[in-house]
């Protein structure tokens, strides 16, 4: 899928690929979208054990300082908590930036892999990313006859037709597949769910999505050690269009949400090539 690419679409310097979508119109039109005012967070809990993608560690969080500390001074009158928290950028819910994959040699927009360094990323960094505020489209796909377990194009088409939604420019495809709700009560072992094909790609890039999210650790399949996720690098290096993973939908899918607005603002963290998110759907 070679012919797939976004890169000088926005011009040669640009680091936010299909960011650039989600224009003044184009977010005034999703603010549109809600009808019940409802607001689901899509993040899951930060908390030790928390179900976390790859070979990353679950949040560490500590107190710096709690009551115990004005306890054992013999203070009742007043005091204040403090906590920090330690955690993979890319471990929990996450969003991916346009730096965290690269082939060839290249990132998006053919900037040189180079330039991700252990100061961070000085091209595509997260923090070049900004607020992404667009319409999303909730495909509750986890109970699907699916071949393979594989959502491709004709599956989304035919999603779409039956829940009567028509696609825009800029809108935020996110997939329910089950595995985050199997992860959180520990029911993987032994368990598949569906996954986004790599035919996919091309539809995507057709109808000018922005964002593609999951559920689950990666959208796609994956498991090859020293291969790069394909998807991935069709989605992120070639078109620009951002990966949100690790999210929890069963909310809104269990109230049989099909649309909303969706707000996400990744952390400002320079040079970051991932952000930890709680995104919003609102219904």
């Amino acid at each position: 899928m070679g012919d797939l690419t976004n890169w000088g679409r926005w011009g040669d310097d640009d680091e936010r690929g299909a960011a650039n979508l989600l224009t003044n119109e184009r977010v005034l039109e999703a603010c549109g979208t809600p009808s019940t005012g409802r607001v689901y967070n899509l993040g899951i809990e930060l908390r030790p054990g928390s179900p976390v993608a790859g070979n990353r560690i679950s949040p560490v969080h500590l107190m710096s300082s709690d009551g115990g500390d004005y306890a054992a001074l013999g203070r009742d009158d007043w005091g204040s908590a403090d906590d920090y928290l330690f955690l993979a950028a890319g471990g929990t819910s996450h969003i991916d930036a346009l730096s965290h994959v690269w082939s060839g040699g290249t990132l998006y927009n053919g900037f040189s892999y180079k330039e991700v360094r252990s100061s961070g990323a000085a091209k595509c960094g997260i923090e070049k990313t900004g607020g992404l505020v667009t319409r999303a489209i909730l495909l509750d796909v986890a109970e699907l006859p699916l071949e393979d377990g594989s959502i491709r194009s004709a599956d989304i088409e035919a999603y779409l037709e039956r829940v009567n939604v028509t696609p825009q420019p800029g809108d935020a495809l996110l997939f329910r597949t089950g595995w985050m709700e199997a992860a959180l009560a520990g029911d993987l072992e032994g368990r598949s769910f569906p996954t986004l094909d790599l035919e996919a790609a091309r539809w995507i890039a057709d109808n000018d999505i922005a964002l593609v999210g999951a559920d689950n650790p990666a959208v796609e399949k994956t498991g090859v050690r020293g291969e790069l996720p394909p998807l991935h690098g069709i989605l992120i290096r070639d078109l620009g269009v951002y990966i949100v993973e690790m999210l929890d939908l069963s909310a809104p899918a269990r109230d049989g949400v099909v649309s909303g607005l969706f707000v996400l603002a990744p952390l400002l963290i320079s040079r970051g090539v991932n952000s930890p998110v709680n995104p919003l759907l609102i219904a």
